[in-house]
């Protein structure tokens, strides 16, 4: 791999001719590729390729190439030829590259967008140097016309011939004056499209960064291919009655579905078990359900074309149901005619034993496989009894050979579900698995109100924030204090402020003394000081190197999401650090875990290495 070939005409013709350059470059050097890969300290194979055009070599390896030999031929290369083959680095990159290539020149073109608005505002700014400079002249030559006014020692004649003289000066630099105006705005309309350039090529790098991360999570099993004619739908289909459950409705005993008749080639839609009440609309979207909601949202608008199946999971009542019900909402509203089943796995299986052999089974069959949606909640549930495992797995089996969407939720991982056999498990865990976790404060907070707004009641905003604070389980417990708070007040006639929150809530949520809080956040400097290799001194100390700033910005963070001290008092554990510090380690965290998925699967890590430490403060973060 450390020789040269010719380039040959299967190559892109951007490949080629970045290849063809850098060959001439490289000719310069007079060595073999060998001895200059050992100089610069480079794979043999990886130079090879770059001269080949067989791959595209990164900016700084054509960089340091043009150095070498400007150094070797001892003259410094002009900012032509450095501009000539960046713009052949930049086409290779954008025509020949991957995904990843194609960030990469977006990235440069950002930078040469920054470049242009820097000299546009420099421009700019001697512009308005020359405008006040031309302002300062008019202000004089208008004071010395004031001046030839007041002196009445000379003639008439020649008073009018000087002040007709400076007045064609002052005139002269008025219409300078406005053609620099004009040059100002024009280059400032020049400045705003530069800013546009800037915003759109930022979007469309997000928008590459979410297809590499998406490509990287997403399974070599998926199918993505369109979905094909549909079956005609059956002439009757049997359902459940709804029952509420832990995280929404629940199917309950089998009633007969009345056919309703459809318009001439349309079908009927299946809507079954759908609560109204969950939608996306009414689904409250935090940093803890945001990519689980975001999932749901791409198989409700193009179902078996993105994660098939799609697993949900997570504690009870935290909005599992919920997103179920709102794919089939979505689903339906979007496509009309599709033919949309929520079902427990609990009631699945019912139906299955009731189903019994002969006729029942197949028609049992038919009422799951002619659907286009199966929403699944509670797989946990499925027992094995009467085959039901082996039932679903073929169910499972035959729509998603159909290409139909099929969505589970459950209280655990795939993983841990053994009780449902290997090659169920093996199925479920063959698409995208979601973790829905506790909703964070903010998310509470709005929970409770849109709670109170329902219920038409006036919560003070302190007190919602207090009930927030204090219950963090589950949606369930949040409006079960909310319900509690209220009936106090309304029995004891007093206004639903903290103090009465406080006093109601304190037989609901569990002893957190300053002690105890302090104990749990000393533990978290602990454990990120240990995982990122350095002593919980470093962390409260001064140094301010970047890695160390980084881990102390997560500490912080970590030590204000998951314990119940105030900002003044971490800022008190990490070396008397000010309450601003925290608050701007917490804002810089949540911004950098939505930018880099590096800092967002450290955080994920290390809050999980956190959480299963037993200890006092475990049943803060359960």
């Amino acid at each position: 791999m450390s020789v040269l070939v010719p380039l040959g005409g299967d190559l892109p013709e951007e490949s080629r001719a970045l290849a063809e350059a850098l060959r001439r470059l490289f000719d310069g050097l007079g060595i073999s590729v060998r001895r200059y890969a050992a100089r610069r300290h480079r794979d043999p194979g990886s130079l090879s390729r770059f001269l080949n055009g067989t791959r595209i070599p990164p900016w700084e390896f054509v960089h340091d190439l043009i150095r070498d030999v400007a150094e070797e031929q001892g003259r410094a290369p002009t900012p032509e030829a450095i501009e000539l083959m960046r713009r052949l680095h930049r086409t290779a990159l954008a025509y020949g590259g991957s995904a990843l290539n194609r960030v990469q020149a977006l990235e440069d073109e950002l930078a040469d967008a920054d470049r242009q608005s820097l000299r546009s505002a420099a421009l700019v700014r001697a512009l308005e140097g020359a405008l006040a400079d031309t302002q300062q002249r008019a202000t004089d030559l208008e004071l010395q016309i004031r001046q030839l006014h007041g002196h009445q020692d000379r003639t008439a004649a020649e008073k009018n011939k000087a002040l007709q003289l400076y007045e064609d000066q002052v005139t002269a630099l008025l219409r300078e004056r406005q053609d620099l105006m004009e040059q100002v705005e024009a280059l400032g309309e020049e400045l705003k499209d530069a800013h546009a350039r800037r915003v759109r090529a930022e979007r469309r790098c997000e928008e590459l960064e979410r297809q590499l991360v998406a490509a990287e999570e997403q399974v070599p099993q998926e199918d993505t291919v369109a979905e094909g004619p549909r079956a005609e739908p059956p002439a009757a289909d049997g359902t459940r009655a709804v029952r509420p459950g832990p995280d929404g409705p629940r199917a309950g005993a089998p009633a007969a579905d009345v056919p309703r008749e459809a318009p001439s080639g349309e079908r009927a839609p299946a809507r079954h078990g759908l609560d109204p009440r969950f939608v996306f609309e009414t689904f409250v979207v935090g940093d803890t359900n945001r990519f689980a909601h975001g999932a749901a949202r791409a198989v409700a608008e193009a179902p078996a074309t993105l994660y098939n199946p799609l697993f949900v999971y997570g504690t009870s009542a935290i909005g599992k149901t919920h997103l179920l019900c709102a794919i089939g909402h979505h689903a339906h509203r979007t496509r009309p005619g599709t033919r949309v089943r929520y079902v427990t796995a609990e009631t699945l299986a019912h139906e299955y034993l009731g189903a019994g052999r002969g006729r029942g089974l197949d028609a049992f069959r038919r009422r799951y496989l002619d659907l286009d949606l199966l929403l699944v909640d509670d797989i946990q549930l499925l027992t094995g009894q009467g085959g039901a495992h082996e039932e679903f797995r073929r169910l499972f089996d035959e729509l998603q050979g159909a290409r139909k969407q099929i969505v589970v939720s459950s209280d655990r991982p795939p993983k841990q579900l053994a009780h449902l056999g290997d090659r169920l498990r093996g199925r479920l865990e063959s698409g995208l698995i979601t973790h829905v976790q506790p909703p964070e404060r903010a998310v509470r907070v709005t929970l409770l109100r849109r709670k109170a707004e329902q219920e038409g009641i006036d919560v003070p905003p302190e007190t919602l924030d207090h009930i927030a604070s204090h219950v963090q389980r589950n949606v369930r417990e949040l409006e079960g204090a909310l319900v509690r708070v209220r009936a106090f007040a309304s029995l004891n006639r007093q206004p639903m402020d903290v103090q009465l929150a406080a006093i109601v809530l304190r037989d609901l949520v569990p002893d957190r003394g300053p002690s105890r809080e302090e104990d749990a956040a000393r533990r978290i400097i602990e454990m990120t000081g240990g995982y990122f290799g350095v002593t919980a001194e470093a962390l409260c100390g001064k140094e301010r190197s970047r890695a160390l700033v980084t881990a102390r910005q997560m500490a912080m963070y970590l030590c204000r999401e998951l314990t119940d001290l105030s900002t003044s008092r971490i800022g008190q554990l990490f070396g008397g650090r000010d309450h601003d510090s925290v608050d701007y380690a917490d804002r810089k965290l949540r911004a950098l875990m939505a930018e880099r998925r590096s800092i967002y699967n450290q955080m994920t890590e290390l809050t999980a290495r956190i959480k299963a430490v037993d200890g006092p403060p475990t049943d803060r973060w359960v």
